[in-house]
């Protein structure tokens, strides 16, 4: 009875699992082979008559939009990323300022561990996360990490919850396992931290649905840049795919970083275990970013601001690609 009553008080509390609870852990990264990325290069408007009638404008002047910065290197390095799913467009302008929300509960849980000296207990090991993609010649690429980046990244998305049947509940996609985690409810973030670096629990888990996931940032509250490009990106994209025949699935989500760089737009590709952030974006490119990006493992150099891999995931040319060379990837060597 004590062993019961323990699991069953961890299935509702956010403190970490008692050691002799067993329960489902997530499984570690398997090692895969993904194909090399390659670089291109792209002229704005790509496909599009000049002056374009097909996409609305952006308003680059009227929204200061930064074109005079380098983009690359421009994201943060991260360990994993959270991504839940609200079903909605209208958060709060901090995520950690929506009273009882899961993102603010998130957050709080991150930050407390932060203060902590040492900071060892959300950690995963190099195959299990994310590391920065590196091109070392004109066709190799390497993921090189100067230094141990363990950042989680917490995300509001647009997409429903299909699985979380819980008051206050919502489904959790996690980045680069891409896997769902039902019914996450504010009292339980500390204990979602725990299950994701090791520690078994009661979390259900799902497989996504989604091999390829664009998230376009869209949070109107936090920035008007990205409030006003970001629908109009989200229709775009949702355009290019249905032209295309391309699985994948957008959606809106709060702050990704850069709103300087609007429209900025995160492309998960390989069930999750690659991630390619662009930053400038507007909708005459999004039928190129689907054909090149989605379909051909391509990055395109004018909107590059980092591309990211997880650890258990090598580069293996395909036969194709031995054929095809980069153009003008030079410019990448040292990013």
């Amino acid at each position: 009875m004590e062993w019961l009553s323990k699991c069953v008080n961890n299935l509702y509390s956010s403190s970490s699992c008692p050691d002799d609870c067993v329960a489902s852990c997530l499984p570690p990264l398997q090692t895969t082979s993904l194909p090399s990325v390659l670089t291109t290069k792209q002229e704005e408007c790509s496909g599009c008559m000049k002056p374009c009638t097909l996409h609305p404008i952006v308003p680059t002047k009227e929204l200061q939009i930064d074109q005079s910065r380098p983009l690359k290197n421009t994201v943060p390095g991260y360990a994993i990323h959270f991504i839940i799913l609200t079903g909605k467009t209208d958060w709060p302008a901090h995520l950690e300022d929506e009273e009882n929300g899961l993102a603010q509960a998130l957050i709080e849980a991150i930050q407390k561990d932060k203060k902590k000296q040492p900071t060892t207990k959300w950690i995963r090991d190099e195959p299990n996360r994310f590391l920065p993609l590196r091109w070392t010649t004109t066709t190799t690429t390497q993921m090189v990490e100067q230094k141990p980046n363990h950042r989680i990244m917490v995300t509001n998305a647009s997409l429903p919850s299909r699985y979380s049947n819980q008051r206050h509940a919502h489904d959790v996609i996690l980045m680069p396992d891409n896997v769902i985690i039902a019914n996450v409810t504010p009292r339980r973030a500390t204990a979602l931290l725990d299950f994701v670096y090791g520690c078994p629990s009661g979390f259900v888990t799902y497989p996504s649905p989604y091999t390829n996931l664009l998230l376009v940032c869209g949070h109107a509250r936090k920035d008007k840049r990205c409030g006003t490009i970001g629908p109009m990106l989200l229709t775009a994209l949702e355009d290019a795919l249905k032209l295309c025949q391309v699985e994948a699935q957008v959606a809106l989500v709060s702050h990704l970083g850069g709103h300087a760089f609007a429209g900025n737009l995160v492309i998960y590709t390989h069930q999750g275990q690659r991630a390619i952030w662009y930053g400038r974006v507007t909708p005459c490119h999004c039928l190129d970013i689907i054909q090149q990006s989605v379909v051909e493992d391509r990055v395109i150099q004018e909107l590059l601001r980092a591309v990211f891999q997880a650890g258990c995931a090598k580069d293996t040319p395909s036969p194709q690609q031995q054929q095809q060379q980069c153009v003008s990837s030079a410019a990448l060597l040292d990013w």
